[in-house]
């Protein structure tokens, strides 16, 4: 049965496991990628907003099935390589999360993160507002489909 009589859509998943692999190299790519744009989106990231980035990944349901040891290394290290040249970090980001481009499932989840990740710091302002409406661009995501927590007004 697929629900339509009740006119509500079943979804395409009920749990993250149910849309990521295990090991899947191109997933956790992505993945750390779009919360390191995030976290990066005013241009830089302080010690306390780097911390505050990394334990919210850690709970992150995403990151226990690729392991929270890797997948927080990973964002360590392109963290790193963007604050050594945000050029090269930004291009090789954005080419993890277009690898992801045209799966809607793990597209949602990633930007289900990375506002998790813009919402780290207590706000989502412009810039990663910005940024995560950029993700969902290189995902080929409808924004209205990703459920984006609104700006603040200034």
């Amino acid at each position: 049965m697929t629900g339509h009589r009740s006119g509500l859509r079943r979804p395409l998943f009920s749990t993250p496991q149910d849309v990521w692999t295990p090991g899947e190299s191109a997933q956790l790519d992505a993945l750390v990628s779009a919360c390191a744009l995030v976290a990066l989106a005013d241009g830089w990231v302080t010690s306390d907003e780097r911390r505050s980035a990394l334990e919210r990944m850690r709970r992150l349901d995403a990151v226990s099935v690729f392991g929270i040891e890797e997948a927080l290394a990973a964002f360590e290290s392109l963290v790193d390589r963007f604050m050594r040249d945000p050029d090269d970090g930004v291009a090789a980001a954005e080419a993890a999360v277009i690898r992801l481009r045209g799966h809607a499932g793990p597209a949602r989840l990633i930007i289900d993160a990375a506002c998790r990740v813009a919402a780290s710091d207590g706000a989502f302002d412009e810039d990663e507002q910005a940024t995560v409406l950029r993700l969902c661009e290189l995902f080929d995501l409808d924004p209205r489909d990703a459920a984006l927590p609104a700006a603040p007004r200034a």
